[in-house]
């Protein structure tokens, strides 16, 4: 049974974060140690008005990390929300050991800062993000078009400026997936647009529907789900890279139409707006047989870049 140490948010109520990623890879036969990085009653979409408890102080990840980092058993790393720049520093100066202790560990790496031009976490995490991936210890990293402006410190504003970009993130990182490209790019607002790019190879673009609703926890499940598929990739008989995405972007679409399905009719969620947001938390534990899914109903693979 492989072994993964995830350092990422945590809610009481819903599915973002480790809620989120925790149940789908014990599904997949993972035993996930969790590290969190806040703790909440639920998550931000909810309103301010309805979030209690508390950041994790770096004393606190610094205790939590320290007590797991000589373990010498885990098989993947990942990475998503810290929200404090000391946080960020602290998870990867930990991480970082444990790489260098191991090089055969797989760190995804998911530089949760924002989307839509608007930061959620202190503009001092920017730096130290751009050096864990220059550090040629991350495999796979996991941003949205707006984060990958961020760590590249220019607008991306063609495809000829996102290849540039990818093949510049490319001398240090093999995986890259940009998980949401900004619709201008692709000039349609029907489809989310997703690349994903393997160092040596063309990067591939994914076009999937729109499902007219506002979800959470939809980018931890991803980097989970993804971490999994690439951990197994190099098994006999996988798929490419390509296809093990696809087969990721597979799940997720089945896992968020579950989600509708058991959600009030005519219901969309809104930022903001809680009993509507409550209506549309992930049906992570329905969706069980989902996750291990073999074959792929959906094709999104779109076109190379």
């Amino acid at each position: 049974m492989p072994r993964l140490l995830a350092t990422q948010s945590h809610v009481v109520h819903g599915y973002v974060g480790n809620k989120a990623a925790t149940f789908p890879l014990q599904c997949l036969g993972w035993d996930v140690d969790c590290v969190n990085s806040v703790q909440f009653s639920n998550h931000t979409g909810y309103g301010a008005d309805l979030i209690f408890g508390s950041i994790a102080s770096e004393k606190d990840l610094e205790l939590l990390l320290t007590g797991v980092s000589d373990f010498d058993d885990y098989d993947a790393l990942l990475s998503g929300y810290l929200p404090t720049d000391a946080a960020v520093s602290t998870m990867g100066r930990f991480y970082t050991q444990m790489k260098q202790k191991n090089a055969s560990v797989i760190w995804l790496l998911d530089p949760v800062m924002g989307d839509d031009g608007q930061l959620y976490v202190n503009e001092n995490v920017v730096p130290i993000y751009r050096a864990l991936v220059s550090s040629s210890l991350v495999d796979v990293m996991t941003p949205n078009h707006f984060e990958l402006e961020l760590l590249y410190g220019s607008n991306i504003s063609n495809k000829n400026e996102l290849k540039s970009a990818l093949a510049h993130f490319h001398k240090t990182v093999p995986a890259i997936v940009v998980t949401s490209c900004s619709r201008d790019l692709f000039e349609d607002g029907s489809h989310i647009y997703c690349v994903a790019s393997l160092r040596g190879t063309r990067p591939v673009v994914f076009r999937i529907p729109v499902i007219d609703s506002y979800f959470t926890g939809v980018g931890d499940m991803f980097s989970a789900l993804l971490l999994d598929r690439l951990y197994r990739m190099f098994e006999a008989g996988r798929r490419t890279f390509a296809e093990e995405v696809n087969h990721v972007l597979n799940v997720l679409h089945n896992v968020l139409e579950l989600t509708l399905k058991h959600s009030p009719k005519n219901v969309k969620a809104v930022m903001g707006q809680p009993k509507e947001m409550k209506q549309m938390e992930l049906r992570t534990i329905e969706s069980r047989d989902l996750y291990d899914r073999k074959s792929s109903a959906h094709n999104f693979i779109y076109k190379p870049l």
